[in-house]
């Protein structure tokens, strides 16, 4: 309770801008825990499941091949099984799919940082805005008491320095986070176009009737050959 109480009186010490500042912090660990949750839940082994997908294609076995998709969580095989619905199209056609389904789900991993982005830039400027409100009221208080003494003045200049250090604060958190989901999106941009373009690969190979290259495909302590599709 006193905890609660002594940041009620911090705010109110900073004045309105303050109250714009919690309102942008809220914002912000909001959207960090729903993306957190979000990230997790995309946690794939996308080696592994190319091999098991690469398992039933050398078998010429599609629908196994998306039955494994289907049972997988994860952006991933939704991706995956949009390019295995396709599998009896030419190379182009199947790497076109797999385009489009990238762009569709890779959108998803943006949602909500515009946000994050947005409070990063303007949070310091919020604060600004309180600092020269704080000043005003100093200057509103020696005009109106006709003196300058430090007690006139500590109550608007304590206002200006309490949101310049809370702008500073949320936008220093913002950008922390939002750099961090920036470089967990490229992370995974890049593990999901690879394993995309694998599977063009291997369904290519499954098309003309060559040997998938299981060394790369087979789950572990699987056959080290795959014979071509007769």
């Amino acid at each position: 309770m006193d905890f609660f109480s002594g940041f009620f009186s911090f705010v109110v010490a900073g004045g309105p801008a303050m109250w714009a500042l919690v309102v942008c912090s809220i914002v912000t660990v909001a959207i960090v825990i729903e993306r957190v949750y979000f990230y997790s839940t995309q946690r794939s082994d996308s080696r592994e499941l190319l091999r098991q997908i690469g398992t039933h294609i050398a078998q010429n076995d599609i629908p196994g091949a998306i039955r494994v998709c289907r049972e997988s969580k994860g952006m991933l095989p939704r991706i995956l099984e949009f390019g295995l619905l396709r599998g009896d199209k030419d190379r182009s056609d199947i790497s076109e799919a797999l385009s489009i389904a990238l762009m569709e789900n890779l959108n998803l991993l943006d949602r909500n940082l515009p946000v994050i982005g947005t409070i990063a830039v303007i949070a310091p400027f919020v604060g600004l805005f309180g600092t020269v409100l704080g000043i005003i009221r100093a200057f509103q208080d020696i005009a109106l008491k006709g003196n300058s003494t430090p007690a006139v003045v500590a109550a608007g200049v304590s206002e200006a320095l309490i949101t310049t250090a809370a702008g500073l604060f949320v936008a220093i958190l913002a950008v922390i986070f939002f750099n961090y989901f920036k470089a967990r999106i490229k992370t995974i941009s890049q593990d999901y176009t690879v394993a995309a373009n694998q599977l063009a690969e291997m369904l290519h190979f499954h098309n003309t009737g060559e040997p998938i290259p299981t060394d790369l495909y087979q789950p572990v302590g699987g056959t080290a050959a795959a014979t071509a599709r007769t």
